[in-house]
């Protein structure tokens, strides 16, 4: 199978190396066109003004000044590739991509472009353990393993969704998204001297920088059962089908139809 990789933590990241020194055992064509720098949380953003350079840097290898959904649009609308890809898996990413963080993904979203740009597609996250070593060699065989299985289920409509936790079971289960609490903090600094920053106002003429802390483990803040936070957490691989187009809120399109007719709500 000729696979095209790309991702959201630049061409050098060892997920994206993992993942391809895989697939290249298990006897498949790999490609890659991927960031030149890190570009997370990047979510399907593209650049609509300016350049993008795309830049070979091996045989069959580019990297992308752009953010991921970029390098997608422009490495295919710009021929970079003189062929169809069977598939592009974006991945493996440093970190879950579930729940909540979809909206945020740039690995999601290099995943969802190449999909609108006529290519099947799969996103690949995973996480480490305490002692930092991430499971790329882990996802990655999951991958190869379920190729066969999974490629059919990715289509026009559909990105498969893929995250492995470090401390796999060796099973995996199909699972719906929830609402994820971050238990982010914002902080403040003084701009010229990097005195913490305690008024919560801005005065005219200074600056203040401002960042976010994170690394609390996010929460689930929603009652919905058989979702990827839960499989992950119990061990198990998460696999969600995530529609291109978002889902609609039907009750309140319902309403909304009412509405345009005329008629009252009851």
């Amino acid at each position: 199978m000729r696979i095209l990789l790309t991702n959201d933590d630049g061409y050098l990241s060892k997920g994206i190396a993992v993942l391809e020194e895989t697939l290249v055992r298990a006897g498949h064509e790999v490609w890659v066109c991927a960031p030149s720098h890190e570009r997370s949380a990047s979510s399907h953003a593209m650049t609509l003004r300016g350049d993008i350079t795309i830049t070979e840097y091996a045989p069959m290898h580019y990297h992308c000044s752009g953010t991921p959904a970029d390098c997608m649009l422009y490495a295919r609308k710009g021929n970079i590739f003189s062929f169809d890809p069977d598939l592009v898996i974006s991945g493996i990413n440093h970190g879950y991509n579930i729940s909540t963080d979809i909206l945020y993904s740039g690995t999601v979203g290099a995943a969802r472009e190449a999909v609108l740009t006529g290519m099947k597609a799969m996103a690949l996250s995973c996480t480490r353990d305490e002692s930092g070593h991430f499971a790329f060699e882990q996802a990655a065989q999951f991958v190869v393993d379920h190729l066969s299985e999974l490629y059919p289920l990715c289509s026009s409509e559909c990105i498969l969704n893929i995250n492995v936790p470090s401390k796999c079971n060796g099973k995996w289960k199909p699972a719906v998204m929830s609402y994820l609490d971050y238990h982010d903090a914002v902080t403040m600094r003084e701009d010229d001297n990097q005195k913490v920053y305690e008024d919560s106002s801005i005065h005219l003429g200074n600056s203040v920088v401002f960042s976010l802390k994170g690394g609390v483990p996010p929460v689930q803040k929603c009652d919905t059962v058989e979702t990827d936070f839960q499989a992950v957490s119990a061990g198990y691989i998460s696999i969600t089908a995530l529609s291109i187009l978002p889902p609609i809120q039907q009750e309140v399109q319902n309403r909304l139809t009412e509405l345009s007719k005329g008629t009252p709500h009851v």
